[in-house]
């Protein structure tokens, strides 16, 4: 059984609208995760690295799955509505190593504690920039 797309995103509610981005965020959120933890703990990548590796696959994630399920796509051409989102992702991940080095680096959090705090603030951002730059909603 599959979900149905999202190509009546313009008519979903704020509320249902904030449920799939929800949903979508905390699949990427575990993907992001996942892969963080593998190239830290397992492979020994050094914890910025595998950071901003795993952001960037969980944002590319995040992208195709939002424009299926959450956002109304197509106001601009994909090249530059996915040129849009890279921006705006780029400007999250500067926001997410940035968190990530202060609560690590400066304040001694552990790293998986640090994203949780860093997934916080950069959703905040992802959301409004999603909604309001990249798809036009």
């Amino acid at each position: 059984m599959t979900a149905a797309p999202a190509a009546s995103a313009s008519k979903l509610g704020g509320s249902t609208q904030v449920r799939r981005f929800v949903m979508v965020g905390a699949g990427t959120v575990f993907f992001d995760y996942v892969v963080l933890y593998l190239l830290t703990s397992r492979l020994h990548v050094m914890y910025l690295i595998s950071t901003a590796v795993a952001f960037m696959l969980a944002s590319t994630l995040n992208y195709l799955l939002s424009v299926r399920f959450v956002f109304e796509s197509g106001k601009l051409s994909r090249v530059f509505e996915f040129s849009f989102f890279v921006g705006t992702s780029l400007a999250g991940l500067a926001i997410n190593q940035l968190s990530m080095w202060l609560l690590v680096s400066l304040c001694g959090i552990n790293y998986l504690l640090a994203k949780a705090i860093s997934v916080v603030i950069v959703t905040v951002w992802n959301f409004v920039t999603k909604k309001k730059l990249v798809f036009l909603n």
